[in-house]
């Protein structure tokens, strides 16, 4: 991996951990939003002996207070009290929910009842505080009365009575960004994780070399342009995709000079991953550099060369493989020194055409006529026609999408095109992103624009145009 392609995928993971972030936060915000807030009043009773300490026995006085403090706290919530407090404050309110929304604590070695209550309503929560306060003393003094007329064993009083509390307990806005920020932090750095791991896409030149076995003969980057011009030389003179494609041709040229391929099969895994612009390229760029090219289209079930050349495709491969004309006769000029070769009619059979061996004396034989041969081929997985012409064919060029195309599916057409014995002779990662960020696409045409542009810009027009005069 290159400096810029680590920098990049570094980029991708901030990215997505930023992402991932911003979405936890607003989630936090947005459960906080939509919990509803709830409120908790709290009051606060001091338990003491009646001064009976022959009703203790021989045990400290305080000492005994304070282990029944624990075993009133049990009791706030009792139906005695639950539904006197219920009575009193007219509360619209069953038994369990009043009960629920009460509870109470005895802080250790103290001698005292903290009771709570919570609700949606800080007035509420107050006033049934309050009342359960009183009600909770009336019921464990009399608890703690021996007879009726008797005196109970404890008194109790309430130091500090429940208010409305200011704000809510919960939601938590501060805990709940708090969590969100590390839960997101953790989604976020397992997600990249993952991804890395899971993601098996092509994205590198050397993962593709690394897939398939073989060379990188080519790297094409993505021309948002390349829809209304196919060709990218006609493209003007300063196109970085036509730079692209002249590279291929020079890596092509001198990839086997013992055995040079003349007739050259382009094909892909999987549709949608350029190999046809590849191949009318390819074809476009050996013509542009004096050699006589005919570029065949052999995919018969999607064909799509003659159309995208501006020519018309009523006869063709097929119309000479079933002898409705000559070669020479289904030959249409794409251009100087380009000749194209359409798919014709589409047959109802095309891998048992394209096996048979009348094709490879049809392709061979375009070999007295021209320089180079260049056959659009179908995708290797989905049907077996890639692999049929591959096979004819001197050597093959295995197409990938950038981003598109996985590891595993090139090892897969590698090896459709080990079984026919197919020569791979290399790999052309397509549709790779450009732009100053990338290794790829930008070159010096690029930056002569820019000046030349930011040239024109600085010249006032009266001097450009005795320039232009003294030029001319």
């Amino acid at each position: 991996m290159t400096l810029r392609s680590y920098q990049r995928a570094l980029r991708e993971r901030w990215r997505l951990l930023a992402l991932v972030l911003l979405l936890s936060l607003g989630l936090a915000v947005l459960i906080t939003a939509a919990t509803p807030k709830v409120y908790q009043a709290d009051a606060q009773i001091f338990v003491t002996s009646n001064g009976d300490r022959a009703s203790t026995g021989q045990y400290d006085e305080q000492a005994a207070t304070q282990a029944q403090v624990t075993t009133f706290s049990q009791l706030v919530n009792i139906p005695q009290i639950v539904d006197a407090v219920r009575t009193n404050l007219n509360l619209a309110l069953s038994e369990q929910q009043l009960a629920a929304k009460i509870s109470a604590t005895a802080p250790p070695q103290q001698t005292l009842v903290i009771i709570h209550v919570q609700d949606g309503s800080p007035d509420t929560a107050a006033a049934i505080a309050n009342q359960t306060a009183t009600e909770f003393i009336r019921v464990i003094e009399d608890l703690k009365r021996p007879t009726d007329s008797g005196k109970s064993a404890v008194r109790l009083f309430v130091t500090d009575r429940a208010v409305a509390p200011a704000a809510p307990i919960s939601p938590n806005l501060t805990l709940n960004v708090a969590l969100g920020v590390i839960l997101g932090l953790l989604f976020g750095v397992a997600l990249a994780v993952a991804r890395d791991v899971l993601d098996n896409r092509i994205k590198e030149a050397d993962q593709l070399a690394a897939a398939a076995g073989v060379p990188t003969m080519g790297v094409i980057v993505d021309d948002q342009k390349a829809a209304r011009h196919p060709i990218a030389t006609r493209a003007g003179t300063r196109n970085i995709r036509a730079e692209n494609f002249r590279q291929l041709r020079a890596n092509l040229q001198f990839a086997n000079v013992d055995a040079h391929p003349r007739v050259i099969a382009v094909t892909s895994s999987i549709p949608t991953e350029g190999k046809t612009m590849v191949a009318m390229n390819l074809a476009s760029t050996l013509a542009e550099a004096g050699f006589t090219v005919c570029l065949v289209d052999a995919d018969l079930r999607r064909p799509t060369v003659a159309k995208l050349l501006g020519l018309p495709s009523p006869v063709g491969l097929t119309s000479v493989l079933i002898h409705q004309l000559d070669l020479d006769e289904a030959l249409q000029s794409a251009g100087s020194n380009l000749y194209l070769l359409s798919s014709g009619p589409t047959p109802p059979n095309p891998s048992e055409v394209l096996a048979s061996s009348y094709v490879r004396t049809v392709i061979r034989s375009l070999l007295d006529k021209v320089d180079y041969v260049i056959i659009d081929t179908a995708p290797l997985l989905p049907v077996a026609d890639g692999s049929e012409v591959a096979a004819l064919a001197d050597g093959t060029l295995l197409v990938a999408r950038h981003r598109l195309t996985t590891d595993g599916q090139v090892k897969r057409a590698k090896e459709a095109l080990t079984r026919v014995d197919a020569n791979l002779l290399g790999v052309v990662l397509n549709r790779v992103p450009g732009g100053r960020g990338s290794e790829y696409g930008y070159t010096y045409y690029r930056a002569d624009t820019e000046k030349s542009a930011a040239h024109s810009k600085r010249t006032p027009a009266r001097l450009r145009g005795k320039k232009e005069t003294v030029s001319s």
